[in-house]
């Protein structure tokens, strides 16, 4: 157990002053320390998993698991090979943990943080790999541009246009293994997708990776806005809460290795051509994977107004283009473009305002900050419920990220930079996915 005490008192360390600067100290100290080596990555890597959250750690579990696990990278072995998160997987993870509470209760405490992926240091894997390069792999994934800020992007260029969903961005992976794991955009672990994962454990072959958007499954019967919220709903269900009535829609596709790597040079042509030969030869029923289809190829620019439009009519958000010849990039990019009626930011909100008139005693506006630090007042788009609900509450709101959709760009009569028709869009960013404002 010593090189567990040994990380207890990294972590000691480390934990001591939140100062990236020191932090980037501590790891630049601990650099050539393979056993500290060892632990990041079973802490941080993304693609490790346990199988066992909290609660099921600390559920009553009888009779002894009948392994003999004394050391604790042993444990890790184990638990990399039998990740389901059985009674039996339990009940060793409580055996190891007791062995080390006996001699150190705080070690204890820090092996279940890592048992559960639950251990947070103060600094991500990008710090991580500034000091000791390459030791946790990345995670990113395509990011749009927005099409009405350069339209030129698309002149004599082929593309795809795909509708532009508003739902939850999701990564799903099938191993060379036939393990089957779900993330967000930015890498968090996500649980209970119990009907999606049977469908792809059943139907498509192992080492893809699968990118697309979850949604409820009667996404198009609803305005994109209340599908958003019902999504939600049944996606902040506690983590082992099988998660039903929900769809994967897909528009992209990279194989296993690809993705590890973080380099793909297939075009969206090919991509695409791929998805649709594993839609097509699916070898299980899926119906609650959809491929996303393709509304339009070619290269008249004149289809992204008249398709946008037609989207919007119905009550969806907006629409995707893809460039055809294009590549996988794993960061925002212009060979992906985004085009809404609306254009949206994230913003942070730093003040709340009171109504007046019928709005006195509810939430009257927010107020975010916007480009150079200016301030926008935004107070149309909420619902009463909204209203009263933020005014009592307003740590809800106060310092998170939302999304504003807006016009246009202007400027107020000071002349600073602000948004014409600011409107909220019921959708404060989850702090878990760590979304930073635009500005």
């Amino acid at each position: 157990m010593k090189t567990l005490f040994h990380f207890r008192d990294f972590v000691k360390e480390i934990t001591s002053s939140n100062s990236r600067k020191f932090k980037q100290g501590v790891l630049q100290k601990y650099k050539d320390d393979s056993v500290i080596h060892r632990y990041l990555k079973i802490a941080f890597d993304p693609y490790v998993v346990y199988g066992i959250s909290d609660k099921k750690l600390h559920k009553m579990v009888r009779g002894m698991s009948g392994y003999l696990i004394d050391n604790v990278f042993a444990l890790f072995d184990y638990l990399t090979t039998n990740n389901t998160g059985t009674d039996q997987d339990v009940r060793v993870c409580q055996e190891v943990i007791y062995g080390v509470g006996v001699w150190d209760r705080e070690a204890a405490a820090l092996l279940e943080k890592l048992i559960c992926k639950d251990l947070s240091i103060g600094c991500d894997a990008k710090t991580i790999n500034s000091i000791i390069p390459g030791l946790i792999p990345t995670f990113s994934v395509q990011l749009a541009e927005k099409y009405f800020d350069k339209p030129e992007k698309l002149t004599n260029k082929e593309f795809a246009i795909t509708t532009k969903l508003d739902g939850f961005r999701l990564i799903a992976m099938k191993d060379e293994n036939g393990n089957v794991s779900f993330y967000s955009r930015v890498g968090k672990r996500i649980e209970g997708l119990v009907e999606i994962e049977e469908e792809m454990k059943n139907a498509f072959s192992p080492g893809i990776v699968l990118d697309g958007e979850l949604t409820v499954s009667n996404y198009f019967e609803m305005e994109s806005k209340e599908a958003y919220k019902a999504a939600s709903k049944i996606i902040s269900l506690k983590e082992d809460t099988p998660k039903r009535g929900l769809t994967y829609r897909v528009f992209d596709i990279l194989t296993a290795d690809e993705w590890r790597t973080q380099n793909c040079t297939h075009t969206y042509d090919e991509r695409r051509n791929l998805l649709e030969g594993l839609f097509g030869y699916a070898a299980a029923p899926i119906p609650h994977i959809e491929l996303l289809p393709v509304l339009y190829r070619g290269d008249d620019v004149s289809k992204v107004q008249e398709l946008l439009d037609d989207v919007v009519s119905k009550g969806g958000e907006g629409v995707m283009i893809n460039i055809c010849n294009a590549p996988y990039h794993f960061t925002r990019c212009w060979d992906i473009m985004k085009v809404k009626k609306f254009q949206s930011l994230d913003l942070e909100v730093i003040d709340v305002e009171e109504g007046s008139g019928r709005l006195v005693g509810t939430l009257g506006a927010i107020l975010v900050r916007y480009k150079d630090g200016n301030i926008v007042r935004v107070g149309s788009g909420f619902s009463d419920e909204e209203r009263k609900l933020y005014w009592e509450h307003p740590k809800l709101l106060l310092h998170k990220v939302v999304e504003i959709k807006y016009f246009e760009s202007s400027r107020n009569a000071d002349g600073q930079e602000s948004l014409r028709f600011p409107t909220w869009v019921s959708n404060v960013r989850d702090p878990r996915d760590k979304a930073n404002p635009d500005y």
